[in-house]
């Protein structure tokens, strides 16, 4: 009966390590899967055409190739006349208002309600200081706030380049 049971636990403990096995292959199948996915989507962004539209990423992109050192303020709200989120960035003294609308068209067509001289809505009192400077380009409209004329000059020119591809 002894020979029995130790016959019995023998079995058992082959299927139990076949067990652990087949869950170490499955699980192994499994992730191969999800890489392969995550290849394939990569493969396919990266064929995309260029769009040369700005988004957040590109944005951050062009600033730090410009060596301008963007550092990203949540804190910022976006103006209720600009109609898309802000994006804003600390570069150095200066800071960077960024608004990204969805193309070309509706940037203009919100930058010409804007004044030229307060780069607001007329009659409404500036919500930037000064100096202020406006970059707009493509469907990015970004105002520069303070810092130095080198400083606002880097930024806009960071900026006038275009988005470009990422």
């Amino acid at each position: 009966m002894r020979g029995a049971a130790l016959l019995a636990m023998a079995a058992l403990a082959a299927v139990a390590c076949e067990g652990a096995d087949a869950r170490k292959a499955r699980l192994a199948a499994e992730s191969r899967a999800r890489v392969d996915a995550a290849t394939a989507q990569a493969t396919a962004a990266a064929s995309r055409p260029v769009s040369y539209l700005w988004d957040a990423a590109q944005l951050t992109k062009h600033l730090v190739d410009a060596g301008l050192a963007p550092q990203r303020i949540d804190t910022v709200h976006a103006l209720p006349w600009m109609g898309v989120p802000v994006v804003a960035f600390r570069l150095g003294d200066a800071t960077l208002h960024a608004y990204v609308f969805h193309d070309s068209t509706a940037r203009k067509a919100v930058a010409a309600r804007l004044d030229p001289a307060t780069l607001a809505p007329a009659g409404v009192t500036p919500p930037w200081g000064q100096p202020r400077e406006l970059v707009e380009n493509g469907n990015l409209l970004g105002v520069v706030i303070g810092g130095t004329d080198r400083q606002r000059d880097r930024i806009t020119t960071a900026l006038a380049a275009g988005a470009g591809p990422p």
